[in-house]
C-alpha cells in the first residue's frame, strides 16, 4: 500500500471514531508525544550529529513507503489536525519512484512539516550513530506505538462487532420463527 492509500485511510478511520474512542486515541497520542520528547532529550548528541555530520541526509533520500505507516498518520491527524491539507497536498504532489526528500521538509531541505514530538515512529528513533543511552526511550516510543496499533485494531474490531449485534437483532424481530 502505498503513502497517499495509507494517508486516506487515516483520514477515514480518524474521522469515525466515536467521541469515547478519540478520548482513548488522544490520550495514548499524548504518551507516544511525551516519550518522543523524553526520547530527544536523551538523544541530544546523536541528534546534534545528525544535524551537523549528515545533515538529514535520511531525510533527504528515502523510501516514503518504508517510512509512514497507518499509525503515524493518526498520530500525527490526532495531535496535529490542520495539518491535513497541508500533507495531502505535498503527498499528491510527490514522486516515490525513486528515492527523493520526504515531501514534509520545508523546500525540500528543512526543517520537518512536524512540530516536536509529532513525528512519524520511524523518524524520531532513526539515528546514525550507536548510542546507548538512547535504547530505553527508543523501546518506549516503540511500544506505545505498538499499543496505538492494538487499540486502533481493536476499536474497529468492537465497532464491526457492534453492527453486526444491531443486524441480528433488528432480523430477529421481524423474522417469523423469532
Amino acid at each position: 500500500m502505498g503513502t497517499r492509500y495509507l494517508f486516506k485511510k487515516a483520514v477515514k478511520i480518524s474521522q469515525n471514531f466515536s467521541p469515547q474512542d478519540k478520548s482513548l486515541i488522544l490520550n495514548l497520542c499524548h504518551t507516544i508525544k511525551n516519550s518522543q520528547e523524553d526520547l530527544l532529550l536523551v538523544a541530544d548528541t546523536a541528534m546534534d550529529n545528525c544535524l551537523t555530520r549528515c545533515q538529514g541526509i535520511c531525510c533527504k533520500s528515502l523510501d516514503i513507503d518504508s517510512v509512514f505507516s497507518l499509525w503515524d498518520f493518526i498520530f500525527i491527524l490526532t495531535l496535529a489536525p490542520k495539518l491535513a491539507p497541508e500533507m495531502q497536498k505535498r503527498l499528491d504532489a510527490y514522486s516515490s519512484l525513486y528515492l527523493s526528500p520526504c515531501p514534509f521538509l520545508r523546500d525540500n531541505i528543512g526543517p520537518c512539516l512536524f512540530p516536536r514530538g509529532i513525528k512519524a515512529q520511524i523518524c524520531v528513533i532513526t539515528f546514525c550513530t550507536h548510542d546507548e543511552k538512547i535504547k530505553a526511550p527508543v523501546k518506549v516510543v516503540n511500544f506505545n506505538f505498538y499499543k496505538l496499533c492494538w487499540l486502533i485494531q481493536y476499536l474497529r474490531i468492537k465497532r464491526i462487532a457492534q453492527k453486526i449485534i444491531r443486524f441480528f437483532t433488528r432480523g430477529k424481530s421481524t423474522a417469523p420463527w423469532g
